[in-house]
């Protein structure tokens, strides 16, 4: 057949015709050369498919260890993050106000929550904790070392890894002191209430790669807490329970204390736990004064405390920086223009949302913004 002429002919027509056919698709699709994000299946990269409608990426600042550890126990100390400098001018600052100090007792005290006393955690059974706040509004120069650590370098990183870009200050930062003999605090937080409800406004997740929490605690050490002291006590992989909390563990019940650690904490380490994790505090044992100031930080678009509405407090702002305003700011998305901060603690300006959807929801909603 294939020395007939007739095949022949027409064998080279056909030939002829699918390479027009390829030559076509081949002009087809050459377009799509132009990205170079295209998968092996034809979609786009992730890169190319991010917009404004995505949260900006976040920065990765966390070793692979303390990424493990604080999946695994709920919490991280993070060492030497300020120097023996940024501890003495927080403490300078504490000390000119230490007169605002209040103590919880009565009712306030935080050893018999939940209806129960817990001879454990009674202390002395007079002396409460002391609490102090209003740091970031102090005149200059005592709000800086508190300012400063809204944005500081070591914890932009992780905070943005743990909340995303765009992390947002959501409960003004406490100063907790306690003197010998001072109480404790009933273990609290937790993924699964005593009730057994979920605890969805403190909720730690993993997704895909990332840890998300809806509250995080950051707390500034301005004071040691060696073995036995007392102070800030976890239970540890507890932010992953699907039971409620034993109230003998929330005790800190002999029977079953041996599951509540109180990790070693020097002076300028910074404790980072999530609010999911069954959390508290032992009776303060040593001769000094215990300080640790806590912040709690919450993802862009999440709120927990509302001290921001309908605006924080005019002392509190004022002569911030762009960056630490940013960390101020309301809970919205980031895709609505939100200012973030860098892995520097700089001030980062968004990715402008689109004019024509601005122009668009003026005339439907009456302002810039849904």
């Amino acid at each position: 057949l294939e020395s007939d002429p007739v095949v022949k002919l027409a064998t080279a027509k056909d030939g002829a015709m699918l390479h027009r056919h390829v030559a076509a698709a081949q002009r087809a699709v050459r377009p799509c050369r132009l990205f170079s994000g295209v998968g092996h299946s034809g979609h786009l990269s992730a890169d190319l498919l991010r917009n404004q409608h995505d949260l900006p990426k976040a920065i990765a600042g966390m070793s692979h260890t303390d990424k493990y550890l604080f999946d695994l126990n709920g919490y991280i100390v993070i060492r030497s993050v300020l120097s023996k400098e940024e501890v003495q001018a927080a403490n300078e600052a504490v000390d000119a106000h230490i007169h605002q100090l209040h103590e919880r007792t009565g009712k306030l005290r935080t050893s018999g929550l939940y209806g129960r006393q817990s001879p454990a955690l009674a202390g002395d059974g007079s002396t409460g904790r002391k609490d102090l706040g209003g740091m970031l509004g102090w005149k200059q120069p005592y709000c800086e070392p508190f300012r400063q650590f809204l944005c500081h370098p070591r914890i932009v990183p992780v905070l943005s890894e743990l909340l995303g870009a765009g992390y947002r200050l959501d409960h003004s930062p406490l100063m907790i002191a306690q003197e010998k003999g001072a109480e404790g605090h009933t273990l609290h937080g937790g993924a699964v209430t005593e009730s057994g409800e979920p605890a969805w406004p403190l909720q730690y997740a993993f997704s895909h790669g990332q840890m998300r929490n809806q509250l995080l605690t950051v707390c500034m050490q301005l004071a040691d807490a060696g073995p036995g002291d007392g102070g800030f006590c976890v239970v540890p992989g507890s932010h992953k329970s699907n039971f409620p909390v034993p109230p003998a563990l929330a005790d800190v019940s002999d029977v079953i204390a041996e599951h509540v650690r109180q990790p070693s904490i020097a002076p300028g380490d910074v404790l980072v736990f999530s609010e999911a994790v069954l959390h508290g505090t032992l009776p303060w044992t040593a001769d000094h004064q215990r300080r640790t100031v806590i912040y709690r930080f919450a993802p862009p678009g999440s709120a927990y405390g509302r001290g921001y509405h309908p605006q924080w407090p005019a002392a509190t702002l004022e002569g911030m920086t762009d960056a630490q305003l940013a960390v101020m700011e309301a809970p919205f998305h980031p895709r609505m223009n939100r200012t973030c901060v860098d892995a520097d603690g700089k001030a980062k300006a968004p990715k402008p949302r689109e004019p024509w959807k601005i122009e668009f929801d003026e005339r439907v909603f009456g302002s810039r913004y849904f």
